[in-house]
């Protein structure tokens, strides 16, 4: 076999959604690649493919970059996902070299958080054999049984549906961008692009305001599985405004019949959260680092990264 791992050239993304469906066993449409890897206007594709002289693309390792906040100053953020390689041509050598060269080129365009969230039974069990990533810790999911609440935030607040692209939702994070101290930025922009223009999946955003005001307080992007839950995929709120998107979100889905009222609780808003009466069970998916010296450390990503559904590319 003659091998070669490099990095992603245009016309690369028709051996990538070929090898999508043999791997997965699921159809990836070119749409749904242009959404995903150039769907930000991102002039840079910074995945990297394992490629074979006779079949073509037989490996990929994804990545999409993101706008980022790190203690109010703008960085370079990279999603990894899409990892896989052809049942023919595996090896934990070939995972390794495709992982450490996404990794230096990556680190070379100063992208210095890079994070993923791969499953137990996927990429963690290969990837802790071979060091590829440090465990920062496993993904908790707060679920908590719908019930009406008649608090005075049922009067004093209320939800209202929005268009992804309304002009106070860059308001709103522009007021509450300090308190996320790692987070992507969740601009318009960006909530267009993940959600308003998914071509997988459909989502709704609500925003919370003072009943006398236009102003928004808070956002939700919600998405009404085929089951008894609802599911938060995505926040933005201003400070102590947490309590009562929660609370108004919940009655939205009591009226309409939901059971359970689900999100990812990151550390900084568990406590909250356990104050509002979820529980937290462990999702099967683990929040991990590249071990690379010059991305951000350990301590740092865990203490400050603020992740929601809505930052894997699969829900």
């Amino acid at each position: 076999m003659s091998i070669t791992i490099r990095t992603f050239e245009d016309g690369d993304e028709h051996g990538v959604v070929r090898l999508f469906r043999d791997v997965f066993g699921r159809e990836m449409t070119l749409k749904e690649w242009n959404w995903k890897y150039r769907g930000q206007g991102n002039g840079i594709v910074p995945s990297i493919v394992m490629e074979d002289d006779g079949t073509g693309i037989v490996g990929h390792y994804g990545g999409i970059l993101l706008r980022m906040v790190r203690d109010g100053l703008e960085i370079k953020g990279a999603s990894n996902c899409d990892v896989m390689i052809h049942p023919k041509f595996r090896s934990f050598i070939r995972l390794k070299k495709m992982h450490n060269l996404c990794i230096d080129e990556l680190v070379k365009a100063s992208v210095f958080m890079i994070y993923g969230f791969p499953t137990e039974d996927t990429l963690m069990i290969p990837a802790d054999k071979l060091r590829l990533y440090e465990r920062i810790e496993a993904v908790q999911e707060a679920v908590k049984d719908v019930m009406f609440g008649n608090s005075p935030f049922r009067f004093l607040y209320e939800l209202l549906p929005l268009a992804f692209d309304d002009i106070r939702i860059d308001r709103l994070w522009d007021e509450a961008k300090d308190q996320f101290r790692l987070a992507v930025i969740r601009d318009r922009k960006y909530l267009s692009w993940r959600y308003g223009e998914n071509p997988l999946f459909s989502y709704e955003i609500w925003g919370l305001k003072k009943r006398w005001s236009g102003d928004l307080l808070a956002v939700a992007v919600i998405k009404k599985e085929r089951s008894e839950k609802l599911l938060i995929m995505d926040m933005v709120f201003k400070k102590d405004m947490l309590p009562v998107l929660l609370a108004k979100v919940e009655n939205m889905a009591y009226s309409e019949g939901k059971k359970k009222l689900s999100l990812w609780a990151p550390r900084q808003i568990r406590d909250i959260l356990w104050d509002r009466g979820f529980s937290f069970l462990t999702t099967g998916t683990t929040l991990p680092r590249a071990m690379h010296p010059l991305t951000l450390s350990k301590n740092e990503v865990s203490e400050n990264f603020f992740y929601t559904m809505g930052d894997t590319d699969y829900l």
